[in-house]
């Protein structure tokens, strides 16, 4: 008896010692997980720009100054551009089957350019009208993060980072499912909300393909 009380105080005393030691040992790598997500979100950021292109509309095509792609920006990061309509925000390029038009997107350094073609020939310049879109979003990834930096223009069946986005429901074509993905593991940088005027001297694309090196997107399935 007397040596099961002694048993049963030692291990009170275990606990009553050990317990502490737990508590303290657990809430430092809570802490350190903690700081590592804030310092990977801090080095994973992905920079937002909306512009309302319905003055340049109705056209075929139309084109934005967008400073913040410098050339670096082209060489290292990637870049993703999404049409907004009343019912959706798509990433481009993208086929509208409902309205009847394919949409390209083309970059350089300080400029995008989009142009519409009929879905029928897939040549044919096909004019939007100005209801029917509203806005260009693009979003800027500036990170190293395999999650998130890689090919995106790559198509869907050969891309692990796409596969691995598609597994876990994530749809790259949508802006809202993409932008929240991104919040989670990112920080947002919000440059702001621009109205893309209406060009002074609007040169034809096919003039302008002379004078810029464009990069095509191709669709991403």
């Amino acid at each position: 008896m007397h040596l099961l009380t002694i048993f049963w105080t030692l291990i009170c005393a275990a606990v009553i010692i050990g317990y502490p030691i737990y508590l303290i040992k657990k809430s430092s790598t809570v802490l350190r997980d903690h700081k590592q997500s804030c310092a990977s979100k801090t080095q994973n950021t992905v920079e937002l720009l909306s512009f309302d292109i319905r003055e340049q509309l109705p056209n075929w095509s139309f084109s934005i100054d967008v400073p913040q792609i410098t050339e670096e920006v082209l060489n290292k990061n990637s870049i993703l551009f999404y049409l907004e309509s009343d019912n959706s925000c798509l990433k481009l390029p993208l086929s509208n089957s409902s309205v009847g038009y394919t949409a390209k997107v083309y970059k350089n350094v300080g400029k995008v350019y989009v142009t519409f073609k009929s879905l029928k020939d897939g040549v044919t310049n096909f004019y939007v009208p100005t209801w029917h879109l509203k806005k260009l979003k693009i979003l800027i990834i500036r990170s190293k993060d395999i999650r998130i930096n890689g090919n995106w223009e790559t198509k869907l069946n050969k891309s692990v980072m796409q596969n691995n986005l598609a597994k876990a429901g994530i749809n790259i074509n949508d802006y809202e499912d993409m932008l929240g993905y991104f919040s989670n593991i990112a920080s947002i940088d919000f440059k702001g909300h621009f109205v893309a005027k209406m060009p002074h001297k609007k040169k034809s694309f096919s003039r302008a393909t002379k004078y810029f090196n464009h990069q095509e997107l191709y669709h991403s399935a």
